[in-house]
């Protein structure tokens, strides 16, 4: 892009012309020439002696040793333009119509009186260094602002509204996720949040806002808004390797001045560590937060609080309504292996869970139990007249939607979830109810086969008997029925037993479930019956087995969950 005429963000032929000792001189190159960025100086001897690009480079020559080298000035610009030098400046030159050819290739400058290099070089690093002190005080001056209000523990909106005020443009700034964390500009506003957001996501990709940044300075980029072709400076924000979000400065034209541009880049190169501190101090808040709010969703689950009241006086300060109806929903299959070195994204986790069927305004507590999920929703409000069956149905609902949302993550990779709730109780006291309900339901979800998001209603016949299994009759009864099927030498006879109890005594059905032969499950089946001592063809006596083999899981089941769910 040409640069500005005006431009005062770096030296440029014109700027250098001005000088006392230079000003007699004369450039043959109109406007794009007098505008032409230079950043050093090198005489016409060395300047065909390189072998680098002279780049930016202005070079000197006397228009006598032009004239002893046998080059005439056209054939030096074409000379120095194959090398990519900036311009040419010739003293001791007069006129001539031929000036024009050479500025046909080259930025010319031309001067009747003869300057030393000295001086000319003298004259550039001034200028340059003189550039660079001002980029230099306007940084520690942005410096300073910021990290004096950083001191005082202003917020991040702070921050950036002081950014705002000193760039007269809008300042945003957003997470890793795209998501806005502030959003400040001068009145009358010219930016909505709602239409920043949604632009920049549509056009994260083209920013190069998606991932781990590959650029870590300032740079102008294109950015629509609306109806609007603009710009904007973008900068990611990284602290000690960390890459925590973007700060974009929204320009008023799709090609800001130049000046103002040099200011911008500036400005948001020394905010991104300043800002980037205040995220590390925000984030390690939010993680304290949700500490406390973990180990108060523990203390729910486990029951550690005796009375309402001392619940409520942790309640209070999370707005928890303790007399309302609550169930608990339990997710397993989110965690990974990496996640035991970084449960940063298991509580990101919970955090999300929390959040699902906002339209449904209930309050909803959630927290990772080891590598579970569990949640605790709201059913129904106190006093609402609600039912127990309109509870559940809440409940349901909410697991529902979890497992939807659970198992469509991009990082879940499809490992399968497994969603399980207890049935809905009154007041915070008795959530530890639900909580076990959950985990039972969870338990015999896995060992049974059942489908991925199940509520303890569904199991009814084992709720009735979770407190025979638990019982001396109970466990002593599944222990002398499935003994026999489980010594040593009886091999895999209880699982060829139970596969033919499922089949409802199907002997076909069973051996193709087991993938054997007819002839073989019937041998089996004989062999079973001989060691249990009764004739497994009869219908009463597969349902002894049935239910001796059930009320040992439920037993297995209920004492791992009783580890579990027990207070800490």
């Amino acid at each position: 892009m040409v640069p500005h005429p005006h431009s005062d963000d770096a030296l440029t032929l014109a700027r250098l012309l001005q000088e006392p000792a230079l000003r007699r001189a004369r450039i043959h190159a109109g406007r794009t020439g007098a505008v032409t960025r230079l950043d050093w100086v090198t005489p016409w001897a060395v300047a065909l002696s390189q072998e680098e690009p002279l780049t930016g480079v202005l070079v000197h020559a006397h228009a006598a040793d032009l004239a002893a080298s046998g080059s005439s000035l056209a054939d030096a610009a074409g000379r120095l333009a194959e090398l990519g030098a900036a311009a040419l400046l010739v003293d001791g030159h007069a006129a001539d119509p031929g000036d024009a050819a050479a500025a046909a290739r080259l930025p010319l400058a031309t001067m009747a009186d003869a300057v030393p290099f000295a001086v000319l070089n003298r004259l550039v690093a001034d200028l340059t260094l003189a550039r660079e002190t001002h980029v230099l005080r306007y940084g520690l001056a942005v410096h300073r602002a910021l990290a004096e209000l950083l001191y005082r523990g202003a917020e991040l909106s702070a921050l950036c509204s002081q950014m705002a005020r000193m760039s007269q443009r809008p300042v945003a700034v957003f997470d890793t996720q795209g998501h806005l964390a502030a959003l400040e500009q001068r009145q009358p506003r010219t930016v909505e949040a709602p239409d920043l957001v949604a632009a920049f996501r549509a056009q994260a990709e083209a920013l190069g806002a998606t991932g781990e940044p590959t650029e870590l300075h300032p740079r102008l980029a294109p950015f629509t808004l609306g109806a609007r072709e603009l710009s904007c400076v973008l900068t990611p924000i990284v602290l000690g390797g960390r890459h925590d979000g973007w700060i974009l400065l929204l320009e008023e034209t799709d090609d800001p001045h130049p000046h103002d541009l040099a200011e911008h880049r500036v400005l948001v190169e020394q905010a991104a560590p300043i800002i980037g501190t205040e995220m590390l101090r925000l984030r390690s808040v939010q993680r304290a937060q949700e500490q406390a709010r973990g180990d108060f969703v523990h203390g729910l689950l486990h029951g550690r609080f005796g009375t309402v009241e001392d619940i409520s006086a942790r309640a209070t300060h999370y707005g928890f309504p303790v007399r309302s109806w609550f169930g608990v929903i339990v997710a397993s299959g989110v965690a990974t292996p990496a996640d035991v070195d970084a449960p940063g994204r298991l509580q990101a986790l919970a955090t999300q869970a929390a959040r699902l069927l906002p339209e449904q305004e209930r309050h909803t507590q959630a927290a990772m139990v080891g590598d579970v999920l569990v949640v605790v929703r709201e059913a129904a409000r106190r006093g609402s007249m609600s039912t127990p069956d309109a509870a559940m149905d809440v409940v349901a609902e909410y697991a529902t939607a979890l497992h939807r949302w659970l198992g469509g993550r991009k990082d879940q990779g499809g490992r399968p979830v497994r969603v399980a709730y207890g049935r809905p109780v009154v007041g915070a006291l008795a959530i530890p109810d639900s909580y076990r309900e959950a985990r039972l339901a969870h338990g015999l979800q896995g060992r049974l086969g059942l489908r991925p998001v199940c509520g303890y209603q569904e199991l009814r016949v084992h709720a009735v008997l979770e407190d025979v299994a638990a019982s001396r009759t109970g466990r002593s009864f599944a222990s002398d029925v499935l003994a026999p099927l489980r010594d040593a030498s009886a091999g895999e006879l209880e699982a060829t037993v139970l596969a033919y109890v499922s089949a409802g005594g199907n002997v076909n059905a069973a051996s193709r479930d087991l993938h054997i032969h007819r002839n073989t499950m019937l041998y089996k089946l004989d062999r079973a019956s001989r060691l249990l001592g009764m004739d497994l063809r009869q219908a009463e006596n597969q349902f002894t087995v049935w239910l001796a083999h059930t009320l040992d899981l439920l037993a297995d089941t209920s004492a791992e969950v009783d580890r579990v769910v027990g207070p800490e």
